[in-house]
């Protein structure tokens, strides 16, 4: 049997012939249109739980649209001017919205990503600012959440009369999809506030699942933080597999968030009868440029609704990580650990600053399965210090992994992994 996937954005065959190969688990590729502008106003027109746009912005308010950088790229070029056009017609003026970029712990975009992402009208026409988790000029507390959670947020959102957020629903490790209140509650706020909900205590709980919603207390806390915040309405978009808009959903944050979600898991959720010895996990270009994005592949494989692999199986993600591990932090983090349990002490004992949490899930992925990771252009020395086997190639990881496991071990192939949660029946 031979199965093509793309590593580095080139197409490679790999050949399971006299393998125990069990087949290919990836999201549906539905149909999407090609009238996005008529999608986008007919969710703005008939928003969920609340009323429309035009309605509630009023004559002379201060506005912010928090929008998404550009590590989650989709067409934010339609999205904006959309929601500019709703809010002109309430009588707010261009001049009264500031376009504020969701960055998070992330760097700043600079103006050629910007003028790519959001397009030259709304470069022309809006103040465009970037988000900075780490300068305290730019924030303002807002007192603390049911569970003690300090909230600090970015002082546009908070002078800001009507508080709007665009984003992407698709699955996140911690909030179980993305999207909805996220752009606010992590977006926008400062680190005091992202640190405090990537602690020990909230990944660790069994209720902080990818792909759960219902019951997940990393988005409780998210929700409650937007509340308090103010977030007063989302438009956010279902992707498709091969990122073209497939469903969009505007209006209350949290319902309007839940409907999306409905969307998403028909897409992303895919069911499978019982778990795996050996999964080849490709997280696709551009994420597997570096390591710290390319791990995500096992993500899902783990912390989806119930474990994909078995314990002790292997989990294969081919990578070339042309750009290196991706995260300074994390691997200065790990510098004094060699072993998954050793990583977790630390963890739970000093804790980590924002970007640092993949030790974490990293730790908890390789305590379950053995990561190997195929055709990585980082040195042996580094991907073990990491908890990861390296490999020269795919077919090199296959043979450490049958002759560990043996002949008969089952073999998954996920060639979308970063975008597929494996839902294993009962």
């Amino acid at each position: 049997m031979k199965v093509e996937i793309s590593v580095g954005g080139q197409n490679q065959v790999l050949d399971f012939t006299g393998m125990n190969y069990r087949g290919l688990l990836q999201p549906k590729e539905p149909e999407t249109s090609e009238n996005l502008a008529d999608m986008i106003e007919q969710a703005l027109n008939t928003p969920i739980k609340t009323r429309p746009l035009r309605e509630l912005a009023k004559p002379g308010q201060k506005v912010v649209i928090i929008a998404t950088d550009i590590t989650r790229e989709f067409r934010e070029d339609l999205l904006l001017p959309a929601l500019a056009k709703e809010l002109n017609a309430a009588g707010v003026k261009d001049e009264q919205i500031t376009i504020l970029v969701a960055t998070g712990t992330h760097r700043p975009n600079n103006e050629e990503e910007c003028r790519k992402m959001f397009g030259e009208e709304v470069m022309r026409r809006f103040r465009v600012v970037n988000h900075d988790a780490y300068d305290e000029e730019m924030l303002v507390k807002l007192g603390s959440t049911s569970h003690g959670f300090p909230i600090t947020v970015n002082k546009i959102v908070a002078e800001a009369d009507l508080k709007i957020a665009t984003g992407c629903i698709e699955p996140h490790l911690f909030a179980g999809y993305s999207g909805g209140v996220k752009s606010v509650s992590v977006g926008v706020a400062g680190e005091e506030t992202i640190a405090a909900t990537h602690n020990a205590q909230i990944l660790d709980d069994p209720r902080t699942r990818l792909g759960v919603i219902e019951g997940n207390i990393f988005r409780q806390f998210l929700e409650e933080a937007a509340a308090i915040v103010g977030l007063d309405f989302v438009l956010n978009v279902v992707l498709s597999p091969e990122k073209k808009i497939w469903k969009i959903v505007a209006g209350d944050p949290v319902q309007a968030h839940a409907r999306g979600v409905e969307y998403a898991r028909r897409l992303y959720e895919v069911e499978v009868d019982g778990t795996a010895d050996i999964i080849v996990a490709v997280p696709g270009y551009p994420k597997d440029r570096d390591l710290y994005q390319a791990t995500r592949a096992a993500n899902s494989i783990v912390f989806g609704p119930r474990p994909f692999i078995k314990e002790g199986g292997v989990i294969i993600i081919p990578a070339l990580c042309q750009d290196g591990v991706g995260h300074r932090g994390y691997l200065e983090w790990m510098s004094d650990v060699s072993s998954p349990e050793e990583a977790l002490e630390k963890f739970y004992r000093v804790g980590c600053r924002p970007g640092e949490h993949k030790v974490f899930v990293m730790a908890r992925i390789a305590k379950r399965a053995e990561v190997i990771v195929a055709g990585s252009s980082i040195s042996e020395k580094i991907l073990r210090q990491l908890l990861i086997t390296p490999a020269d190639h795919i077919e090199d990881a296959l043979e450490k992994a049958l002759r560990r496991l043996g002949p008969g071990a089952s073999i998954w192939v996920m060639p979308r992994a970063t975008v597929t949660i494996p839902v294993v029946k009962e």
